[in-house]
């Protein structure tokens, strides 16, 4: 059974007077990505998609997007495996959360940086099957993207599970809770939106939430499927 506002109660408790670091790992996490982001600003800029805004030029500024989407390929790529490190770190910070009451340390999410090659090969392999139902209509790849939602959780959690597995896993513990799992990410858009009136700064308090509550519905998905046989133990070592 997949219980949403369990999972969020929870996420509640367990960030109870330990929001310090997820906070910190939040900003941080924020300004590298804006970071990476900044070559794209600047393409927007040179193409004249501000100005087009400015003047109210609509055909204008959707034809600077489009001319601003020549972000080069490998750009792209290595901003998608800088936010995959990120994530993967933040993510064994969150699971160390929910395994034990005990504070977690800002050295905790370092550490993580150390999944940095199983985080790149991880996200490559997501993205290349993701894009590849995505062909297909979009429908799939939503559905195949919920699919592989929980990869990064049993990469960060399971050192020897390999890449390959670690996604057919995923797919394995989501069956049947893809629909659950969706209404779940989409229960957060009133908070999301909400957020954008506050200028982001809301986020700093609903990201730690949001993982926090993710954390805990990946580790419901797991029991479930290793207490039902379709995992066992051992798939989760080499």
């Amino acid at each position: 059974m997949f219980e949403r506002k369990k999972y969020k109660n929870f996420a509640k408790k367990q960030l109870a007077g330990r929001w310090g670091i997820p906070i910190a790992i939040t900003i941080i996490i924020a300004l590298i990505s804006t970071v990476f982001s900044i070559p794209d600003v600047l393409k927007l800029q040179r193409s004249g998609y501000f100005a087009a805004i400015i003047s109210g030029d609509t055909q204008s500024a959707l034809s600077a997007i489009e001319a601003a989407r020549s972000t080069s390929f490998i750009t792209n790529i290595i901003t998608i495996i800088v936010s995959a490190i990120l994530e993967i770190a933040a993510i064994g910070v969150y699971i160390k959360m929910s395994r034990s009451p005990e504070p977690v340390k800002f050295s905790d999410f370092i550490e993580g940086f150390n999944n940095w090659a199983r985080a790149t090969l991880g996200i490559l392999w997501q993205t290349l099957w993701t894009f590849l139902w995505t062909l297909l209509f979009l429908i799939p790849g939503i559905i195949k993207a919920i699919a592989y939602s929980q990869m990064f959780y049993i990469l960060a959690e399971y050192k020897e599970v390999s890449v390959t597995k670690a996604l057919r896993i995923s797919i394995e513990i989501t069956k049947g809770h893809k629909w659950d799992l969706f209404v779940m990410y989409l229960s957060f858009l009133g908070w999301l939106i909400l957020s954008g009136f506050t200028l982001g700064i809301l986020n700093l308090w609903l990201t730690p939430y949001m993982n926090m509550t993710y954390v805990n519905a990946y580790h419901a998905l797991m029991k479930e499927a290793l207490e039902s046989g379709r995992i066992k133990p051992e798939d989760l070592s080499e």
